[in-house]
Order: C-alpha cells, then structure tokens, then sequence
C-alpha cells in the first residue's frame, strides 16, 4: 500500500535496527582520501578511519552525496510509497541538499506521482537522526504525507548536539571553524562544539582543559537547553571505542531520566572531518 517514506544521509548515526525497523533509506556522503572517493559506512570502516586519520599528512575532504544516489534511492522507492521525506545534514555544511534537489527533478519525469519533500535538518548526527526517527514513525503510522513534513519541521527546532573533540585543528582546516578558535590547543583546552541554533554551522559552546572535565561539561551543559524537571531523549555517540560514550551516558543519565537512549558509532566521514570525538544529540 502506498504511504510516505523517509530518506537520510549517514551522518545521521542512527542505530542499524531501527534503519531497519522503520524502513529509512540510508545514503552515503562520500570521503575523499589521497584522492579516492570512499562511500561513508561502506568502501570504510570507523576503525580504520581513526586509525588512519591521525598519521595522514593531507586531511581527507568531504565530498556530497551524489546525484545518482538520490535517484536510485527515489526510483527504489517510487515503487511502494507516494511520498517522500528526504531530510538531510545541515545545507551549510554541504552540497547534498542540492544533489537531493536535482536528483528529484530527474525523477519526476519517470515517476510524476511522487512527492518528494527535501528538508535541511540544519543540524547532523544524532539530532538529525532523531528527527528522521520521527518522521519515520509518523510514516509508519499511517500519517498522510503533510503531517509527517509537520512532524519533522517541529523536530528540526527540539533538537540539540553537542561534541567534546580532541582538537579544533581538523574542523579548522576544512573551514568548518574559524582560526582563532585554535586558540588554546597548546594548553590541552578542548573545545565542545554543537549545534544549539537555527543556524546550521557548528560553533563552540564551551572549551575545557583535560578530556574528563570535557565530558562533564557536556553533560552540564544540557540543562542549558532543556528543562531539568522532564525526560530527554537522548542518543551519545563515540569515534575511536565506547568507553568515553559509556561515561558521558552516564553522566548524562545522572541528571535526566531518558525517554529513549541509544549507544552509537560515528560516520567515517563524521571522523575524517573533525577527528576523534565523542558527542551526544538531545530532545525533550
């Protein structure tokens, strides 16, 4: 029977089982190293990004998802749903929303009855994955297609990420931060970055000497933008191994009942553009 069906990009770290569950279609950003395009979560591994990030002499670069796989994923999808909700990685990051734009002009003349809605999550990982999660329950309930995009514009404002990286230095030289915010490396400062606005970019919230006090002031941190009395949903995600992930949950779950809690991995593509991190994306 025909219904809505959700679309996202791998930046969105949501848990294989629920990918799976929910029906998502999964894309993959790309990840260009020494010159060779490696499709996210597919032609590399988490494990082997972290350990070939930090002896590269050339940081690798992140490259759009293509055209070509939107229009697979679409005309795949033209056979079982009348609607589409492609939400994806924020558009200021990145040129995959265009690809999602022009692969959906291609496949109107093939499929004219498919409606395909293209929305910019303005934020990445987990927060993204948390508002595509909504969307596809929606779908999965049988909301026409009007309220699963209500669903997910209302989630686009609820949530939240924040990250405790190693250094500044990777994001800096993809142009994702600016140079002054290299400032303090040399004194063992680590940045926590996040997305807390409605602008789409990444920016630091806070900068903390020493990794322990780091993930601290993560978990400190969300009581900034929710409200402590109530339950959060909340997923915590880890680049190179799940103990610091396992400490931050922890930590977070100290001060906040969790609706829903889920452990998972970085993209390589996340890694290859900030370094090793480990984060978490929040709602309430």
């Amino acid at each position: 029977m025909a219904g809505t069906r959700i679309v996202t990009d791998s930046t969105s770290c949501l848990p294989p089982e629920l990918v799976e569950e929910y029906g998502i279609t999964v894309v993959p950003v790309g990840l260009v190293i020494d010159g060779k395009l490696h499709r996210d979560c597919i032609d590399i591994t988490l494990e082997e990004m972290c350990r070939r990030i930090v002896t590269m002499d050339q940081q690798p670069t992140t490259s759009a998802v293509s055209p070509g796989e939107f229009v697979t994923a679409f005309n795949h999808l033209a056979e079982s749903a009348d609607g589409v909700v492609c939400i994806l990685v924020s558009k200021a990051l990145t040129a995959t929303q265009e690809s999602a734009y022009l692969a959906r002009r291609m496949v109107r003349s093939q499929h004219p009855g498919l409606d395909i809605r293209v929305i910019d999550s303005r934020t990445s990982a987990g927060a993204l994955g948390f508002i595509v999660l909504e969307a596809a329950r929606a779908a999965a309930a049988g909301r026409p297609l009007e309220e699963v995009v209500a669903v997910t514009r209302d989630m686009v404002s609820r949530v939240y990420y924040l990250a405790a990286l190693d250094t500044l230095r990777y994001l800096i030289n993809t142009g994702r931060a600016p140079r002054s915010g290299g400032v303090g490396e040399m004194l063992g400062v680590k940045p926590v970055i996040g997305f807390v606005d409605d602008t789409g970019m990444t920016e630091v919230v806070a900068r903390v000497r020493g990794r322990r006090r780091s993930l601290a002031r993560v978990a400190e941190l969300v009581g900034r933008y929710v409200d402590g009395g109530q339950p959060i949903h909340l997923m915590v995600h880890y680049s190179d191994g799940s103990d610091d992930a396992e400490e931050l949950a922890a930590l977070v779950g100290e001060r906040y009942p969790c609706v829903e809690r889920y452990l998972t991995p970085y993209s390589p593509v996340m890694v290859g553009a900030t370094g090793p991190m480990v984060g978490i994306s929040f709602y309430q």
